[in-house]
């Protein structure tokens, strides 16, 4: 400060007392200039808006042509689109509101007495205790006189008139950081050196002959870039000489971009610095610019501007002191040029403006005679032959197009000169006296309220938003949304290090030196020989290996050495080295497949605070193998512990595959424990161990690939086995992140439709590996990874156990008995371990993990059990019945968090649509069903993964989709052929199948999102009359308001509720979610929006008013649209029903034979026409009907009793002598159909006419095509007439 020349008052406030913003401005006035301008708009917007004590906002405006001052206040100002969303506070007191704060005054800067009358000058000077200064020219093309004029004059002007005031708190005057333009450097909050005296400069350059000052303004400015920088440095100078003890707060922000938060992300109207280059390079005039992608770019959001300028007062209010308050971002959150031009061609290449004139596309050229060579062949050369070409031989049009391109090579290149000096030099703006008014002077809520912390910057968001800003204000186009917020494009082209060969070589530069600041684990990953040995000590495994040696009749001595090998095949052996160079192929491999990786960086940090506290289990939706290095990858690129991840033994067929994975973490599991306990207890405790160590642990809650691109039904096995340590007291916390992953689309998609069509899975082998290269070459879209919140363990067991204990005390729930479950060994043996390791010592997995090297204690021999009486106290620690309730409800909570979160693709989209009208809908009718459905998945909860006009949407969806989508005379259909060669060329029938079986798994991924709306809308279809073919009488019954109740409301409760049950499969929702109440609340949404009546009949008889329920007219639109999306589960389900006529009463058969009748006959059934969706025969889905036929009591499956162990021939051969049986040391081997489970109907639907009559018709109720009706004939033989197929199974 001294530096500044200024001396402290005598009146210090205390430094313990401290100023808050709302306390300070309460019954102030205030004078703010450039009011119309970017800045001022939203520094008067977030006044009004947040500081309504504030006493009266004096604004002065220049007028021309005696213009009132009070109409350019309404046109200029309050008719900008800044204050929408104060109008939407106030509402219809907007007005009167801003009106009683808002004084506006006539004044001109370069006038004497700022151009006020006596009366407003007196006014001013009697009230005013705030002065903003925030006019300014910001041309840097001004001409020197004309910006010392504007900069510094009329600054000198408002700031003596400033004096006078008799009661001034602060002059807060807005200059920029760039007064060091003429120095890049690490630049502190102080005054720039200047070489000459300021007020002489300026007489100096007044006194020059307008003639002759643009010659001589390049001597004068020196180093300076432009006049504006020039004079706003001499400002600063000049004010701080005659300061005369005002209080003077000086704001340098950077280069100002659009608005970050408020008013609203993306708000801007100003075209000026950087906003300029986005724009033109939206609209492909600029392509190339000189400037060094590694030089950081401080651009500072609008709205951090305002909140610096209202809150720079408070640091020198009442005080005879200067304080310079430095708004940038290159100190705490810097960009480089290179991301910035990344990210901004990013947007336009999906949103491309509708005034573009090329491609958007952008070279920084590092050296000058790159740069200028380029504009030459681009530009200059061009322009010149187009100008002989157009006025020697051309016509009027091509002379006035001659004419365009030579103003466009002008703008081009006034825009690259401007910008250069900023585009090659760097500076670092300290804000260390910003941080220290924030920190130091302000409360929490000020912080909070007006935010100046550009730290909580996510610039890839923050850049798109920027240019949708540019689009929707500037460009004022109409259809584009915002961009999707918070999120990360992995596969970015970034210089992580400066340098050349860091350039040549970015992704072996990036591997190399990324994962080097990895966030700490409280643990220190452990070999894998360590794991081994603590996990074959554990108690728990030693009991299983005393318990089968002993069933087996073997030494322990061998069952050790099964045990160790089991550990050895199943375990992983990260090497970070590997890692590295997996990650550079990989690096290289995603850029060449996908467009980008999106990462919700907010979970990201979410997860980073959760490892650090706790184990952090990683649960991702699981289609595509890609899954199994996608969250390795985006870890190891954010600094982030590489998790351990569960993979199948399918892997361990593939040399290659199962070494990489291996060394990537992955560890192996079979698919199935059935009848192993020794391998249950070794495969739990390595989990366990892995989770007491505190490493992350990934694995797959669904257990396998979802073929159809639905949600499937969790899987408790490994999810109780994370949970464990938390249940018996190992770790505090277990933090469950569920990963939502979505494709535009998925490498598997050929392959998902042959297994879907009955065809074996395609088993993982090198030479199929090898072959997939061919993927490299092809556009596979981009991958959606949405991070949630992650679960807490002990917050959700704490809500669990006040709820179930709730529940069972008031009646709603039966209290429980704590019994063994079953005869599976492994079932018993968990229940002994767990009871015997209650009444045991301590066990050596303690709660400190670090303690876990100690040697096990010796095996203890478990109590006897005795059941506890039942008790309503849910208690999950020690109850294995409230563990299951558990473990079932947090599964279920996963797959809701994965339904609300997962980004709907593109894909998804068009291909609903196109299933819909797959018989062809031309490309305008595809977008306005497709916008509407874009309303639809907002309206219900969902958010699409893609934010432009829903034209290029649908055309960009419509380019990945190429291979399964044919154009045939303006009209799009699933494609008949196969594109590119593949299984099936040739056959277009059999293509067309396989294409509307991939379009299918596209379409299930938005599925959830409409299920309830579905159902009601195919009950309500086939009570309104509506079988899917579009009738003249249904049309006209529907029309006439009076004819037609339709269903009343509990019979269209009961059958939602039969429907629900009958599709449990297809949809994971929580039990007992159907509840009246809940069914209620989706009706009412449909009848309020007018697409279904509501008829109410008077009081009958029994004294009740009846309320009957139909499709409206105005639904019968979006209700079949509905429909068509749910008709070939149901469609799916009735096969299911009819092949169940197959079984024979009293008999079993195996249930692989079951689905295979199931698919054959379904397959049969559409080429005879009796099926209308051929997605209907997809094998995934009628697989789903066996598991809900058994829930609904119409058939059983269950496997046969494994077979008894062997055990030895004689004792010596028990004891391990060297003569033995040849069955001695045989381990238990299951046969091949241990695991196949036996199907036979239940005796209520043995009888083909009874239940299982009943059953079939009530599904066919609810299909597209009419129902099956016996019309008194024996239905069985109905079946048969119908479906005469159905007699040869």
């Amino acid at each position: 400060r001294l530096s500044l020349g200024c001396h402290r008052s005598r009146a210090v406030r205390c430094p313990g007392h401290l100023m808050v913003i709302a306390e300070f401005y309460d019954r102030k006035s205030l004078l703010i200039t450039g009011s119309t301008g970017f800045v001022g708009k939203v520094l008067l917007e977030k006044i009004l808006r947040d500081l309504p004590q504030v006493n009266k906002l004096y604004l002065i405006i220049r007028t021309s042509n005696n213009q009132p001052v009070h109409e350019r206040l309404d046109e200029d100002i309050l008719a900008s689109k800044v204050f929408d969303r104060l109008r939407a506070i106030h509402g219809s007191e907007f007005d009167s509101y801003v009106k009683s704060k808002l004084v506006p005054i006539a004044g001109d800067l370069s006038k004497n007495n700022v151009g006020l009358s006596d009366a407003d000058l007196a006014e001013i000077a009697a009230n005013v205790n705030v002065v903003m200064h925030c006019a300014a020219s910001i041309d840097f093309r001004e001409r020197l006189d004309k910006a010392v004029e504007s900069n510094v004059l009329g600054t000198f002007r408002l700031f003596t008139l400033a004096k006078g005031f008799k009661d001034l708190k602060a002059f807060v005057h807005c200059s920029t950081a760039y007064v060091h333009a003429n120095r890049p450097s690490v630049v502190a909050e102080e005054l720039p050196p200047l070489n000459f005296n300021p007020e002489e400069m300026v007489q100096t350059i007044l006194k020059i002959d307008p003639a002759q000052i643009d010659k001589l303004t390049p001597g004068i400015l020196g180093k300076y870039p432009n006049s504006y920088t020039y004079t706003k440095a001499i400002s600063e100078h000049m004010l701080c000489r005659k300061r005369e003890g005002v209080p003077l707060a000086i704001v340098r922000p950077t280069i100002v971009g659009s608005a970050h938060r408020e008013p609203f992300p993306g708000w801007t109207d100003s075209v000026a610095a950087v906003g300029a280059v986005i724009l033109y390079i939206g609209v492909g005039l600029v392509q190339f610019l000189k400037g060094m992608p590694d030089v950081v770019a401080d651009v500072v959001p609008v709205d951090i501007v305002a909140n610096m300028l209202i809150a720079s007062a408070i640091g020198v209010a009442s005080q005879d002191k200067v304080e310079i308050y430095h708004c940038g971002t290159s100190h705490r959150a810097p960009v480089r040029w290179g991301n910035f031009a990344h990210y901004v061609i990013d947007y336009w290449r999906t949103h491309r403006p509708a005034k573009s004139i090329a491609p958007a596309t952008i070279l920084l050229h590092r050296t000058t005679i790159g740069y200028e060579l380029h504009f030459f062949l681009k530009f200059i050369a061009p322009s010149f032959l187009y100008q002989i070409f157009a006025h020697l031989l051309g016509n009027e049009a091509q002379k006035r197009n001659a004419e365009r391109f030579k103003k466009a090579t002008r703008a081009a290149r006034l825009i690259g000169d401007t910008f250069e000096h900023f585009t090659c030099n760097e500076w670092t703006f300290l804000v260390d006296n910003s941080e220290r008014l924030y920190t130091g002077m302000l409360g929490a809520d000020d912080r909070r309220v007006f935010a100046a912390d550009t730290r909580a910057i996510n610039w890839r968001s923050y850049i798109v938003t920027f240019c949708y800003g540019l689009q929707k204000f500037i460009l004022k186009e109409e259809g584009i949304r915002p961009p999707l917020e918070s999120e990360e494009v992995v596969t970015r082209d970034e210089i992580h290090h400066q340098g050349y060969w860091s350039w040549m070589f970015s992704d072996m530069s990036w591997a190399i030196h990324s994962y080097r600041h990895v966030t700490p684990l409280p643990v220190q990953a452990r070999q894998h020989k360590d794991i081994k040995g603590l996990v074959l000590q554990t108690p728990t495994v030693r009991a299983a290996m005393d318990r089968v040696a002993q069933e087996e009749g073997v030494s322990l001595a061998v069952i050790e050495k099964r045990a160790n090998r089991m550990v050895d095949r199943m375990g992983h052996t990260l090497n970070m080295t590997v890692v590295r160079v997996i990650g550079w192929f990989l690096k290289k491999v995603w850029r060449k497949m996908y467009q980008g990786i999106h990462v919700d960086e907010r979970g990201l940090e979410a997860v980073r605070q959760a490892v650090k506290r706790a184990p952090v289990i990683l649960l991702p939706t699981h289609r595509s193998y890609v899954d199994f290095l996608l969250l390795s990858y985006i870890f190891f690129e954010y600094d982030l512990p590489v998790p351990y991840i569960a993979a199948g033994e399918d892997f361990l067929g593939v040399a290659i595959v199962q070494w990489i994975f291996r060394r990537c973490g992955a560890f192996f599991m079979r698919r199935s424990f059935h009848g192993d306990a020794l391998y249950w207890a070794v495969f739990s405790e390595y989990v366990q161990r892995m989770v007491v160590d505190h490493h992350p642990v990934e694995f797959y809650i669904e257990g396998k690939r979802s073929r159809s691109g639905k949600s499937l039904y969790p899987k408790m096995g490994l999810l109780s086995m994370a949970a464990e340590p938390f249940l018996n007291g190992q770790v505090n916390d277990v933090a469950l992140v569920p990963v939502a992953i979505s494709y535009e689309k998925v490498l598997e998609g050929e392959l998902y439709g042959n297994e879907m069509m009955g065809e074996s899975k395609t088993k993982e082998s090198l030479n199929g590996l090898l072959r997939a290269t061919k993927v490299l070459r092809m556009n596979w879209g981009r991958i959606n990874v949405v991070i949630s919140n992650p679960v807490s363990m002990q917050k959700y067991t704490s809500e669990f156990i006040t709820d179930t204990t709730q529940r069972r005390m008031e009646g709603k729930l039966a209290p429980v008995y704590n019994m063994p479950g079953g005869d599976d060994p492994s079932a018993i043996l968990r229940k002994e371990l767990v009871e015997g390791k209650a009444r045991s010592p301590a066990s050596p997995l303690a709660a400190n993990p670090t303690a876990a090297t100690a040697p096990p204690p010796a095996t203890t021999v478990p109590a006897p059990y005795t059941p506890p009486a039942p008790s309503a106290l849910c208690n999950p620690y020690v109850n294995r019945e409230d563990k299951r309730m558990l473990i079932e409800s947090l599964a279920f909570h996963i797959i809701s968090i994965f339904d609300r979160t997962i980004r709907i693709t593109t894909t998804a989209i068009v291909s609903t649509i196109l299933l819909t009208y797959r018989r062809g809908i031309n490309r305008d009718e595809l977008i306005l069903k497709a916008d509407w459905l874009r309303e639809e998945i907002g309206l219900h909860g969902g958010e699409v993964a893609y934010d432009g006009k829903t034209e290029a949407l649908v055309d960009y969806a419509l380019s990945l989709l190429r291979n399964l989508v044919s154009k045939r005379r303006n009209m799009y259909e699933p494609s008949h052929s196969v594109h590119g060669g593949g299984q099936g060329q040739g056959n277009p029938n059999l293509n067309y199948r396989k294409n509307i079986l991939v379009l299918a798994f596209y379409r299930n991924q938005l599925l959830h999102l409409f299920q309830w709306e579905g159902i009601f809308a195919c009950v309500l279809a086939w009570f309104s009359g509506y079988s899917g073919y579009g009738t003249s009488k249904r049309k006209a019954k529907i029309a006439n308001q009076e004819g037609g109740n339709g269903v009343e409301g509990d019979r269209l409760f009961e059958e939602v509720r039969f429907l629900t049950g009958l599709l449990t499969s297809e949809f994971v929702n929580r039990p007992g979610m159907a509840t009246n109440q809940f069914l209620q609340g989706v009706l009412e949404r449909l009848v309020s929006r007018e697409w279904v009546l509501r008829h109410v009949l008077p009081a009958g008889a029994d004294g009740k008013s009846h309320s009957y329920y139909r499709i409206s007219l105005r639904g019968e639109g979006p209700m079949t649209f509905l429909c068509h999306m749910f008709w070939p589960l149901i469609e799916s389900a009735m096969v299911a029903a009819v092949t169940l006529f197959s079984i024979q009463p009293d008999i079993e058969i195996p249930a692989p034979s079951l689905h295979q009748r199931m698919g054959w006959l379904a397959e049969k059934m559409y080429d005879e026409g009796k099926l209308y969706f051929y997605e209907s025969c997809s094998m995934e889905t009628l697989s789903n009907f066996l598991p809900t036929f058994t829930q609904l009591g119409v058939m059983t499956m269950k496997r046969p009793a494994p077979p008894a162990p062997v055990r030895a021939a004689t004792p010596a051969a028990a004891a391990g002598g060297k003569k033995k049986s040849s069955m001695t040391a045989a381990p238990v081997r299951r046969t091949a159909n241990a695991d196949v489970e036996m199907v036979q109907l239940l005796p209520p639907y043995r009888e083909k006419d009874g239940a299982l009559k009943a059953l079939a018709e009530r599904i066919s109720h609810y299909r597209r095509t009419p129902p099956l009706s016996s019309q008194g004939k024996d239905f069985k033989r109905v079946i048969v007439e119908k479906f005469p197929l159905l007699a040869k199974l």
